[in-house]
């Protein structure tokens, strides 16, 4: 299990706060600790903790209450709290799986169902320190702002330190301020986080990253999926169509490259041999097309 926790500790304490009994256990990946558990009579939940004595479950419990006010999709998390050291929540188990393919009718849903973010920030509790706009500048930009990441992706090959630098070339000339800062922004919007049943879409989970910010970062993260590590042609054809209408090629081009380097960073912090001149390839030639005319 990833994030270095010890479930056989933290679910017995989870269990007795919210007067749950867990069984039938499955490990779950991810950043934090992460189970799937049945609750005998009331079905099955999902279970996340961390040690540290962060705030993102009470966060995710509010996004995730704000967005289903709105009749959002998104799974009811029935208590998150901090106790005995362990930070930690317990959501439903949504029906339905992840598509391999999304067809144009369903990205249709998913465009539609991001317009449910605007807005839906305001009055929400976040931990992260710096408004969106100058977020994503430092980010790209910063030559003093390495993070993990960035540090390793640079140091995989010269070709993604050449990625790096070109990117915080183009980026430092960019003007970021003035971007919307109080819609929901999911932060992994991909197809793995997207739950799909008989066809229809039947939720949206994993809110632990959502931050606020502009909402339309979450369909170019959509975009950067379609195109990277798979060959979904049509539809993501059709989403960059729908991008070019909703917003300027240079911010395309700064969402597009901070999922560049948040994510093949990650591969490379990671994995180390990751991310391969395939995926590399491909990243380049996304930054292309969101300039394009």
């Amino acid at each position: 299990m990833m994030g270095g926790t010890n479930a056989d500790h933290a679910l017995p304490v989870i269990a007795e706060a919210c007067g749950l009994g867990f069984s039938r256990v499955k490990p779950l990946s991810g950043e934090h600790g992460a189970v799937e558990a049945t609750v005998a009579g009331r079905g099955r939940y999902v279970v996340k903790w961390t040690w540290h004595p962060d705030l993102w479950p009470c966060e995710v419990a509010e996004v995730t209450a704000r967005l289903r006010s709105r009749r959002y999709p998104a799974p009811r998390v029935i208590a998150a709290d901090r106790l005995d050291g362990i930070a930690f929540y317990v959501q439903e188990k949504l029906p339905g799986a992840p598509s391999d393919e999304l067809d144009v009718d369903q990205l249709e849903q998913l465009i539609e169902l991001v317009e449910l973010h605007a807005g839906a920030a305001r009055g929400l509790s976040s931990h992260r320190a710096l408004p969106w706009g100058e977020q994503i500048h430092r980010d790209l930009a910063d030559p003093a702002h390495w993070t993990p990441r960035k540090r390793a992706l640079a140091a995989h090959s010269p070709r993604a330190a050449d990625l790096v630098r070109d990117i915080e070339h183009r980026a430092a000339r960019l003007d970021l301020s003035c971007l919307p800062a109080d819609d929901v922004v999911h932060g992994d919007y991909g197809l793995g986080n997207m739950l799909f049943r008989a066809g229809e879409l039947s939720g949206v989970i994993d809110w632990d990253g959502w931050r606020p910010g502009d909402r339309r970062a979450d369909l170019v993260t959509l975009w950067f999926a379609l195109r990277i590590g798979t060959d979904q042609t049509r539809s993501s054809t059709e989403l960059r169509r729908h991008l070019r209408r909703v917003m300027p090629p240079e911010l395309m081009w700064a969402y597009a490259a901070h999922n560049v380097l948040r994510t093949l960073g990650w591969f490379a912090f990671r994995h180390g041999g990751w991310p391969t001149p395939t995926w590399l390839g491909a990243s380049e030639l996304l930054l292309k097309t969101a300039l394009a005319a």
